[in-house]
């Protein structure tokens, strides 16, 4: 009987190929030593686009570049990050440019509103990213919160109240009612204040859509019959209170 072939092994497979691999091994450690030694790859020049509230010189200082590293070996991802602290800053993407450009792109924070938290108060973005201390000129809506809460530029606010109150002005703000000021009340319900004063008490958000359907109605009633309304009560939904001044 014909003795059976004897598979070839993966070593005795890739035999004829060792040398071209060990060279093309060589090849590679030298082109990385060629782009960490040769001068040419230094970043020459860096460009930063996407920024507005933000200027370019503190984005340069706070990247941190290394002038005499070639562009190859810059640590974009820690780079980024040391961006991405500065409170107005986003995201931030860096792309290396051959042969000695950097550029980098960043998307910045927009301001939501001011959260007010006594004796402190700050703009804030969508995310609760407080972006820098409120001056007072701002025509951003005020989300009251639970006083002391350490408002540091560049933080996030991860507060139970304040997240609620966010959400509560968003989901009036697509039904056109423009809040003034958001506040929780003693009991939790949610307390808003519109553009013109009159205050809503709508008091749990479980069933908050309906109670701003029927916000909604009443507003409109008030617009029509131009009555001077102080504040409406919607706290029990089925029995809703307008307060005449």
């Amino acid at each position: 009987m014909t003795a059976r072939r004897r598979k070839r092994s993966a070593a005795a497979r890739i035999r004829p190929f060792w040398v071209p691999i060990g060279l093309a091994g060589l090849a590679a450690v030298a082109a990385g030593a060629f782009a960490a030694t040769w001068s040419g790859f230094d970043p020459k020049n860096v460009q930063v686009t996407g920024n507005r509230r933000v200027s370019t010189a503190q984005i340069l200082r706070v990247a941190g570049i290394a002038p005499h590293i070639s562009i190859w070996l810059q640590p974009t991802r820690a780079i980024a990050r040391r961006i991405e602290s500065i409170p107005y800053v986003g995201t931030v993407w860096i792309h290396r440019v051959p042969p000695a450009s950097l550029r980098i792109a960043v998307a910045e924070r927009e301001p939501f509103a001011i959260l007010d938290s006594w004796p402190e108060d700050a703009v804030v973005d969508r995310n609760l990213r407080v972006l820098e201390a409120a001056t007072g000129d701002e025509s951003l809506p005020e989300l009251i919160v639970r006083p002391d809460i350490a408002l540091r530029p560049g933080a996030f606010v991860v507060t139970h109240d304040a997240a609620e109150l966010r959400d509560a002005y968003e989901a009036m703000a697509t039904r056109q009612i423009v809040p003034r000021s958001l506040a929780l009340d003693r009991y939790g319900g949610l307390v808003v204040t519109l553009r013109d004063g009159l205050r809503v008490l709508i008091g749990q958000q479980n069933d908050l859509g309906q109670k701003l359907t029927l916000v909604d109605a009443i507003l409109a009633q008030i617009v029509r019959g131009q009555r001077r309304v102080a504040a409406i009560d919607v706290r029990a939904p089925s029995a809703p209170v307008i307060v005449y001044r």
